[in-house]
């Protein structure tokens, strides 16, 4: 019995210590959350670069994250975009920058270490002024010794105003979004594996339009109170060619290489 009793607590302690970091990818969430009251102070940055025009783009996040209790938490985002890119109309280089906020709540539902599977809930609202995004996520996970395995699955409802023969119209798209990660952590501090992920381009017009597969390695690093996660995920193939995507690969609407630095944090 009390041999029990110390496995419980020590199960228990180790719950609470890896809550602590709630994220070990760029892109795959995990189902952590932070303990009521904890709150961490996060910084990400990615950066898009390689289609059939020149482009660059630089997209950065700062989130203020914080525990509610009863396995909930909440995030607020500021968010930071630039674009440079070749307007082909006009053979000029443009700079467009927007700057816009962004909210989310997960809710986790099982624990992937005391559980069968972890398992959680998210949701995101954000906006520039002049697109709005919905989002919501079935986010999975299972920890097996030092492996960690993630799956997340989720639907965007995007919003967008374009001024087109002389009046305002409003456009939308529903993109789907398959994210897969699994991390071999070499030590405490140390951890490395691979991402991947699925884009689904959906649109009410044109429907399925195209599904685009990106992967590559990613790495995590941790200390006392912090954590550094990275990527890089060029893109693989089109898996889905039709009439408005035809080739192996996208490089109009999508980049050839995808890299992310997330820094996080606890205040």
């Amino acid at each position: 019995m009390r041999f029990k009793l110390v496995l419980l607590l020590l199960i228990f302690i180790i719950s609470l210590n890896t809550s602590a970091q709630d994220r070990v990818f760029t892109n795959t969430y995990q189902t952590n959350v932070l303990p009521s009251g904890v709150k961490d102070l996060e910084y990400q940055v990615k950066w898009n670069t390689g289609r059939s025009n020149f482009y660059n783009s630089l997209e950065q996040r700062v989130e203020f994250e914080v525990g509610l209790g009863k396995n909930i938490q909440t995030s607020l985002y500021l968010n930071f975009n630039s674009k440079t890119l070749l307007d082909e109309t006009s053979k000029q280089i443009i700079h467009d920058n927007s700057f816009g906020f962004s909210s989310e709540f997960k809710w986790k539902l099982s624990d992937p270490t005391i559980n069968k599977i972890g398992s959680a809930l998210y949701a995101e609202i954000g906006t520039n002024g002049e697109e709005w995004e919905l989002e919501g996520k079935l986010l999975l996970d299972k920890q097996i010794n030092n492996n960690l395995f993630a799956l997340n699955i989720a639907e965007e409802t995007e919003m967008e105003f374009v001024f087109e023969n002389d009046k305002v119209k409003k456009v939308m798209e529903y993109p789907v979004n398959i994210n897969l990660g699994w991390m071999y952590s070499i030590s405490n501090h140390i951890g490395i594996g691979i991402e991947a992920k699925n884009f689904n381009d959906i649109s009410p017009d044109e429907g399925w339009e195209s599904s685009l597969l990106f992967a590559g390695p990613a790495f995590n690093f941790n200390g006392d109170g912090w954590y550094i996660n990275l990527s890089c995920m060029p893109q693989i193939r089109n898996l889905k060619m039709t009439k408005e995507f035809p080739q192996n690969m996208d490089l109009s609407e999508h980049e050839r290489f995808e890299s992310r630095v997330l820094l996080s944090f606890n205040l």
